[in-house]
């Protein structure tokens, strides 16, 4: 009984190492990012660019991790005043995968669900009034940390043996008042971006 019992735990040791497969490398993308005060703030299309980690647990589930430099914000364009707002973040998503088929597909689907932490590093405020501009630095205006939620879609297309595309569908839902000292609005980040990068399997 005991020799049955270690070899299912040798066999079930042996699936679960075959199974798990790692890959790191850059990604780049475009982000649709707005504020939550609707009634004051449009989107504002910018870009995002950093690396992800991917690591299988099992055939059918992973976890990732990205850190990426993200420009988000908002503008605003109302009675002949108009308010840009630039926010730079390093984000870092780290998220639990559920994939679609199996190790050996090259085309594997799959959706992400997981928190997103943001560091404010950058940005400003730029507010026109006829021909008067003014500037105020972002770490004036906003919070120095974000916290929200990203969930999203994608897929992992196999280029070689060890060699992965990646691309990422994701929106991101901030759950903290990013904008210091606001008293009258709850001002939260809401991100949409489509990513796209290569990994490489070790």
């Amino acid at each position: 009984m005991t020799k049955i019992l270690l070899t299912i735990a040798f066999l079930c040791a042996s699936i679960a190492l075959r199974a798990q497969v790692s890959s790191i490398g850059p990604t780049v993308g475009y982000n649709h990012a707005w504020i939550s005060d609707a009634d004051r703030s449009d989107p504002r299309p910018s870009f995002n660019l950093g690396i992800i980690y991917n690591h299988s647990i099992f055939e059918r589930f992973g976890l990732s991790a990205e850190a990426r430099y993200s420009q988000e914000g908002s503008k605003t364009n109302l009675g002949g005043v108009s308010v840009v707002n630039k926010v730079s973040y390093v984000r870092v998503p780290i998220s639990f995968v559920y994939y679609f088929g199996s190790l050996e597909n090259d085309f594997r689907p799959k959706f992400f669900v997981g928190p997103s932490f943001g560091l404010l590093v950058g940005g400003e405020t730029k507010t026109q009034v006829g021909e008067t501009t003014v500037v105020v630095d972002a770490k004036d205006v906003y919070e120095p940390f974000d916290f929200g939620l990203q969930g999203g879609v994608g897929f992992n297309y196999r280029l070689s043996e060890s060699i992965w595309l990646n691309f990422n569908a994701a929106y991101t839902h901030g759950f903290i008042d990013i904008v210091s000292d606001n008293n009258n609005n709850d001002s939260q980040n809401r991100l949409v971006n489509l990513n796209l990068g290569v990994a490489f399997g070790f």
